[in-house]
């Protein structure tokens, strides 16, 4: 009972407030994963002409549905998506990085820099 603080009252209700030094917060850090973005990032600026969805999960170690939420997500201004099919599930997704985002990692801008222009982009939005 040493880690619960006194019982205190809100509203006429009895709550236990759990004041552990130790864990202080668990849990994931909210917002994206910047390794998760650099694999991406990295994996599909070796095949310019565009791979499917499921083999960049497949490859990098990631499911399918993390690779989609990050893609149209944090990746949204750097990839395009070309879907076959229509609706929520299409049949079919290819993903590559746009030409623009191709010719600076060509001209040497380090992945550093990519991120901080979409950590820029998102923060304006």
């Amino acid at each position: 009972m040493q880690n619960l603080a006194s019982l205190r009252h809100l509203d006429g209700k009895k709550l236990f407030i759990y004041t552990c030094p130790i864990y202080p917060t668990m849990g994931r850090k909210k917002g994206f994963d910047e390794r998760k973005i650099a694999s991406i990032i990295v994996y599909l600026s070796k095949y310019s002409d565009g791979v499917w969805l499921r083999q960049i999960a497949q490859n990098i170690g990631l499911s399918p549905s993390t690779v989609a939420k990050y893609i149209e997500g944090v990746l949204k201004p750097l990839v395009e998506d070309t879907s076959l099919g229509h609706g929520p599930k299409p049949l079919l997704r290819v993903i590559r990085l746009k030409p623009a985002v191709l010719q600076e990692l060509e001209n040497g801008k380090d992945l550093q820099h990519i991120l901080k222009l979409l950590k820029m982009i998102n923060n304006y939005k």
